[in-house]
């Protein structure tokens, strides 16, 4: 780090991070899929979703079927 702002907003970005990997953690044991899905494989499905803007308009992009299934077990409110 070259300077202490730019360690303090590493920290900040890291501890965001350590808080949605227990949230993701927890909504998984909470649901009883803790031994099927780790919270690293919820967002590796997670970041195959995007937003596409078509005109004026943002769109969903197309949502693969595993990760549709996934979102439908953790009822995660996708848009």
């Amino acid at each position: 780090m070259r300077d202490d702002y730019q360690l303090q907003g590493w920290m900040f970005v890291n501890f965001l991070a350590l808080i949605m990997h227990y949230r993701i953690y927890s909504l998984l044991k909470a649901k009883d899929i803790l031994k099927q899905y780790s919270p690293g494989d919820v967002i590796e499905h997670l970041e195959r979703i995007s937003m596409l803007k078509i005109g004026d308009e943002w769109k969903i992009s197309e949502v693969p079927k595993h990760t549709r299934v996934l979102i439908e077990k953790l009822e995660i409110p996708i848009m």
